[in-house]
């Protein structure tokens, strides 16, 4: 993929981030229209996307890829997790620290992730994006909620957190492809109209959530410069130097540049409140990362993708 070709991608996926927010700002879009569209990506219309993903020729080939994929997705998140620890060593208050490596380690795979893989990698892409992301829906609960809840002690873990929408939908996909079904197209088309909502409703509901954080607040944190910094460049950029000479398929390589250059995951306001962590400052690392990756994503997949 050339350029030019990177840049219009994410530049459209930009147009629709702007559509969003000002729709939020003319009231178009209020916080309960925002939250059940959120909802509904995450319940029907992402799930879709991944189960059509699916929906290829199965190849025995494939299966070490996935294999692969998984090794490389723990790796990957191993790296993530030893550099949001280090954070205690750089930053002198360790207040709000949960916040900061919960922002390092776990990024907008949902809402951007799959959309901007879809955007600059095509369509197959995303069926593996859907196996890369196995790992991150165990670890947001596991280790997600340690990193907000650690100095509280009302934390709790639950194996139910593990049973939604988005790993269903991988379940049923994989033994879609496993066993080489193919859907009737009465059930197989609406699957794919729905799959096709989710990266321009994604698009909207982070303009939405996007015109709701201080700026003034973010731009006067010189801490989130740096997490902002080491979130959306400098991780993808290790992820890339530590994998090209041990990854021969491109695809396998890409996926994990392109998830690590994601912003902040969109949850990390919800999981904070959950766990009655600084949800302030967790708006505000969703805003501030998600605002400089409109620049950085076009900047990593020029340099390593194109």
């Amino acid at each position: 993929m050339n350029f030019n070709n990177v840049f219009v991608q994410v530049f459209i996926l930009f147009i629709l981030i702007l559509v969003g927010y000002i729709a939020r700002k003319k009231n178009l879009l209020d916080e309960h229209t925002t939250s059940k569209l959120s909802s509904l990506t995450m319940s029907i219309f992402l799930p879709s996307m991944i189960i059509d993903s699916m929906q290829i020729d199965y190849n025995p080939e494939m299966v070490d890829k996935i294999i692969n994929l998984l090794i490389i997705s723990f790796i990957m998140y191993l790296f993530s997790f030893l550099i949001a620890y280090s954070l205690k060593f750089i930053f002198k208050s360790t207040k709000d620290l949960g916040i900061y490596q919960y922002v390092i380690v776990f990024s907008n795979v949902g809402f951007m992730g799959y959309p901007v893989v879809e955007a600059i990698l095509g369509k197959e892409a995303v069926f593996y994006t859907a196996i890369f992301n196995l790992p991150f829906n165990l670890l947001i609960i596991t280790l997600g909620t340690y990193f907000l809840s650690k100095e509280k002690s009302n934390y709790s873990f639950s194996f139910n957190a593990l049973i939604n929408p988005v790993i269903i939908s991988i379940a049923i996909g994989l033994i879609i492809f496993i066993s080489n079904i193919k859907l009737p197209i009465f059930i197989n088309r609406p699957i794919t109209m729905l799959g096709n909502i989710t990266t321009p409703l994604s698009m909207l509901i982070i303009g939405s959530m996007l015109c709701t954080s201080s700026a003034t607040e973010c731009f006067s944190n010189k801490k989130l410069y740096f997490i902002t910094l080491v979130r959306l460049v400098l991780l993808p950029i290790a992820i890339y130097l530590m994998l090209r000479g041990q990854i021969q398929d491109s695809l396998l390589l890409h996926i994990p540049v392109i998830i690590s250059a994601m912003p902040a995951a969109a949850n990390t306001a919800i999981m904070a409140n959950e766990y009655d962590a600084n949800t302030t400052l967790a708006s505000q690392a969703v805003f501030f990362t998600t605002l400089f990756s409109i620049v950085t994503i076009p900047f990593i997949s020029i340099l390593f993708i194109s």
